[in-house]
């Protein structure tokens, strides 16, 4: 703001509680300056937040490789033999089918009971295919034979979990900041339009959710943008009348030429930068408390 020769320069207070002091004295022959710390209205007020929401949808280019998993399952071993015998774990079996699956435990059988018919001495054990993948997934039975040593015979249950190896696209952070970058400046400008003018410290946050979320597997997905918007705000005229209101204690005259601007804010409370021609252009040392 330019301050022509011969103008009063001083810097006001203003809020809600009323004048507290006032001092005026002269610097220069032709430069009058006024300091004020008083508190009168007009006092800033906090303007209740505005939100804006619009909805872009994102293409998501992130990738993931997921390795392929191995089935597991059980083998129950038959023991035909009137003693214990036992399995070492890792022993390797093959199915019908053609598949390899191996034991993860050793199976210790107990002898079959002399009964009519002979009832069997069984173990079961955990077991997983050999190779990863869905061709693991044997049904129930694909392993039925003589095993391993006398009179034993194994079988095995169903075995699940095995998963090809595959890659799939999710949606990324990089995704989101790439397609919300070049909508963030309109979108807060266009939330603080709607705030009333003048505003004194607008703050905006912005708050972006997903559907998908991210990190989850889509080919693309609905952003919702929210920008909140708040800020503080004051009435000009009042400002005005407080800064003729000031004029008082300087004496008898005419304040012309006023301009102002806003250089703090702090809670309810605004400081104004004021210059303005004052006439007669003499003025006293006066102190006002």
């Amino acid at each position: 703001m330019h301050v022509p020769a011969g103008a009063l320069v001083w810097s006001l207070t203003l809020g809600k509680e009323g004048l507290s002091g006032l001092s005026l004295h002269q610097k220069q022959p032709r430069s009058r300056s006024v300091e004020g710390w008083g508190i009168y209205p007009p006092y800033s007020m906090g303007v209740p937040p505005v939100t804006r929401t619009i909805k872009v949808t994102a293409i998501a280019t992130g990738k993931k490789y997921v390795p392929a998993t191995t089935a597991t399952g059980s083998i129950t071993f038959y023991n035909g033999a009137i003693y214990a015998q036992i399995i070492p774990f890792g022993t390797v079996l093959k199915g019908a089918d053609g598949i390899e699956v191996v034991t993860d435990e050793q199976a210790v059988m107990p002898p079959a009971t002399q009964t009519t018919p002979p009832t069997y001495g069984q173990v079961s054990v955990a077991a997983h295919a050999l190779i990863p993948g869905t061709a693991g997934n044997i049904q129930a039975g694909d392993i039925n034979e003589a095993c391993c040593v006398t009179s034993v015979i194994a079988q095995n249950t169903l075995f699940h979990g095995g998963r090809d190896a595959y890659t799939y696209t999710y949606l990324s952070n990089q995704d989101v900041k790439h397609t919300t970058a070049s909508l963030l400046p309109a979108l807060q400008a266009q939330t603080l339009a709607t705030l009333p003018n003048p505003q004194l410290n607008p703050t905006c946050i912005t708050v972006t959710n997903s559907t998908p979320g991210v990190g989850r597997e889509t080919v693309n997905a609905v952003l919702s943008i929210t920008e909140t918007c708040k800020a503080l705000s004051y009435s000009v005229s009042s400002a005005k009348d407080s800064i003729s209101l000031y004029s008082k204690h300087f004496g008898t005259g005419t304040l012309t030429h006023v301009q102002f601007s806003i250089v703090g804010v702090k809670v309810v409370v605004i400081t104004l930068f004021v210059t303005a021609q004052w006439n007669p252009v003499s003025v006293r040392h006066v102190v006002v408390k």
